[in-house]
């Protein structure tokens, strides 16, 4: 990846023919909008160096031909529709500030919405899967507000806007019911202004010759997403901010706490909006930091120490709260962030760990899905859809092919909830093919109930292990890419790693008999990269948050 990163930092930071960089010549009312799709391209970029950009390709040039057909007045009826639906829904109304109550606002993203199980009561409940223990430490001494944005994918927003409202306990806004006339004018303003940016980069002799990666000319590639960015996500970006501000003086925001903050509709309805109207904002890590990760690695000079967003600064949270100390140094040491904006919390998803042998039950598994007692438990997250499909196949082969020469096991497998259908529908023309114990789980099951009944676990690099470890199981790194591991799992030494089917049949073999070398680095890797499995990181974040909004 870091070729990948080198390749982006290197196009947006050098001076082209015109005297200006793609972060000033993408400066819009003094910010720097690069930053909104800078992570987003390096993903891009991964793909294209692997070969496999062609369906996101394809994908962006369907929208850019509608896009461009139709044209920016499309979206004046479209977004003016949307937001007369909403108000059929949503009773347009403002939630009044308490008088002695600061309000606290979280982006609530479309996965978020799911059933958990409640690890203090041990019951189910729909809920903000991410959030629901830090909203149980906040709701008695603050209020609180939910709100995203539904206008990408209206049919699901508008089925789970209608859901929230009906079922959840927290005040709930979709961003788009404060569209306006205004806000479409400012997003024409947007969307010609980066339409002149294109057109100078994409003539331009400089920015063509550095359009090279590994030795290979990817410049159609690239001007081509570029289009996508410039015509569609900017614009967009920009009234997302229009429409958030607005949202945070209607409501008298205290504070916004989110995830994903590099993500391009998170930064822009909540980082820029918030830092424009003065309000404190917590950004929470969704997953493990790999030491090259695209969302959070900056040169020194990117991120303002003052925590300006004036351009080219990036915008970035007031306060980062992470897994553990080791995120500390590499978040100052191989990025640029201030030290005083990170906070070690842990996660408050691992909270329910420390409550596992209370919750759940390996008999009631067995029982449920009819598995002998004798039968070991090989779990197997998947991440089909970061894969190419050639990938997906040598994996599909390679494990169904080791479960055959595998004695009194059963393999459980449990997709990424980001999966399509396009993955289910593979993986089963495989569970067809092969005579073996094998089951396919639900991809809204529980993963800590898989983690908590599995003898061993494997993954390729999937935040999962982590949590694996915390659950004292052995892991198997499973990695036919032919490339170097994109985690650090088998480094920290709580893992195995596997590049084929014979060292795959090996490691499952000799983990399942013992696997004490691995017991022995769980500890240290669980305290420098969770910080503790104790129950309170919830409750750590939600005082923070209080923190933050003291006088």
């Amino acid at each position: 990846m870091k070729d990948v990163i080198d390749f982006a930092k290197k196009l947006y930071s050098t001076k082209l023919e015109c005297g200006k960089n793609l972060l000033e010549l993408t400066k819009y009312n003094n910010v720097s909008m690069w930053w909104c799709v800078n992570s987003l391209f390096c993903q891009y970029l991964k793909k294209v160096k692997d070969k496999d950009a062609f369906g996101k390709m394809k994908y962006h040039q369907k929208i850019l031909f509608f896009y461009k057909k139709f044209g920016i007045f499309f979206d004046l009826i479209y977004e003016a529709g949307l937001k007369t639906v909403i108000k059929m829904h949503i009773k347009n109304h403002k939630n009044k500030k308490s008088k002695n109550k600061p309000k606290i606002m979280f982006l609530s993203l479309y996965t978020h919405w799911r059933k958990i199980r409640d690890y203090k009561t041990n019951t189910i409940k729909k809920t903000n899967a991410y959030y629901e223990s830090i909203l149980q430490e906040l709701k008695d001494d603050v209020e609180l507000l939910a709100f995203n944005s539904i206008d990408l994918a209206p049919r699901t927003g508008l089925r789970i806007m209608k859901d929230m409202l009906g079922k959840f306990y927290v005040p709930y806004k979709p961003l788009n019911i404060y569209w306006s006339i205004e806000t479409w004018k400012e997003k024409a303003k947007a969307f010609y202004y980066f339409k002149g940016v294109y057109n100078i980069i994409k003539n331009d002799k400089k920015f063509r010759k550095n359009c090279v990666l590994k030795n290979k000319d990817i410049y159609e590639e690239v001007i081509r997403e570029l289009d996508f960015y410039f015509s569609f996500i900017l614009p967009r970006a920009v009234s997302y901010i229009d429409m958030s501000r607005k949202l945070i003086r209607d409501e008298k925001v205290d504070l916004i706490f989110l995830e994903n903050e590099y993500e391009w509709g998170s930064k822009s309805s909540t980082i820029i909006p918030a830092k424009l109207e003065n309000i404190k904002t917590l950004a929470i890590q969704h997953a493990v930091i790999l030491p090259e990760h695209e969302g959070y690695v900056y040169k020194k000079g990117e991120i303002s120490e003052k925590g300006s967003i004036k351009s080219p600064f990036c915008p970035m949270a007031d306060k980062t709260a992470i897994y553990g100390s080791y995120y500390i140094e590499l978040l100052t040491e191989r990025s640029s962030y201030p030290k005083e904006s990170l906070v070690v919390t842990g996660h408050p998803r691992y909270d329910i760990l420390k409550f596992v042998d209370q919750i759940y039950s390996k008999k009631r598994f067995f029982e449920k899905y009819k598995i002998s007692k004798n039968k070991q438990i090989l779990s197997w997250l998947t991440q089909s859809h970061g894969m190419s499909k050639e990938e997906n196949i040598r994996n599909l082969e390679t494990i169904f092919k080791t479960m055959e020469k595998i004695d009194d096991a059963v393999l459980i497998i449990k997709q990424h909830p980001g999966e399509g259908k396009i993955w289910t529908d593979l993986i089963n023309q495989y569970i067809q093919k092969y005579d073996i114990n094998v089951i396919l789980l639900p991809k809204t099951f529980d993963t800590y109930e898989l983690l908590y009944v599995s003898d061993l676990m494997i993954t390729k690099d999937s935040t999962t292990a982590a949590e694996a470890a915390a659950l004292n199981k052995p892991i198997v790194i499973l990695n036919l890419s032919g490339k170097p591991d994109n985690s650090d799992y088998v480094k920290e030494g709580i893992a195995k790693r596997a590049t084929n089917q014979k060292e795959l049949k090996f490691e499952i073999e000799n983990l399942l008999k013992d696997d004490k070398e691995l017991a022995k680095k769980r500890e240290e890797y669980v305290k420098k990269n969770m910080y503790k499995i104790d129950g309170k990181s919830s409750e750590r974040i939600a005082k923070t948050i209080k923190g933050m909004i003291r006088p």
